[in-house]
């Protein structure tokens, strides 16, 4: 089994007023609920605010972010869609994604894309393994940063 590869500092910044919304699909639940539990055991390490949300599959997770933007400083959005036989992968995937990168810079939050797109099952699997750690890390690296951009705007002014 595959083990992370990236090595994401753990913030140095005071965290504890952040709120982080995570959103995992229903569909591929067998995939999702392992990363689902490995990015609420990383973020449990840290005191801050979560709430997780769920919706049916992938092609729902942009609009949960774009209304969850409103009132978390972060989201994760955790999903898995597996390679078929028709164009429906492609499609979706590059969709969500598109809507997703949009929706981040528009509502200017960070919107980490836990959505594994995988050739089948098995890879599915081993990647949801250790995935779900490295995406709440990940969106506590972003915030981190942003926070020392604050902090050095404000000693500049």
């Amino acid at each position: 089994m595959k083990t992370s590869k990236i090595d994401i500092d753990k913030p140095s910044s005071d965290l504890s007023h952040v709120k982080i919304a995570i959103v995992s699909t229903n569909w591929n639940e067998e995939i999702i609920r392992p990363m689902f539990e490995d990015c609420l055991s990383k973020l449990d390490e840290f005191d801050l605010e979560k709430k997780t949300f769920i919706v049916p599959g992938a092609y729902e997770l942009p609009f949960m972010a774009q209304t969850l933007c409103l009132n978390y400083d972060a989201i994760i959005l955790l999903g898995c869609i597996i390679k078929g036989e028709t164009p429906h992968f492609e499609i979706i995937s590059q969709s969500i994604s598109d809507k997703v990168l949009e929706t981040s810079l528009n509502k200017n939050t960070p919107i980490i894309f836990g959505v594994l797109t995988t050739n089948n099952k098995n890879e599915a699997k081993e990647r949801a393994a250790y995935k779900g750690a490295e995406f709440a890390m990940s969106a506590l690296s972003v915030l981190d940063t942003l926070h020392k951009i604050k902090q050095l705007h404000q000693s500049l002014k």
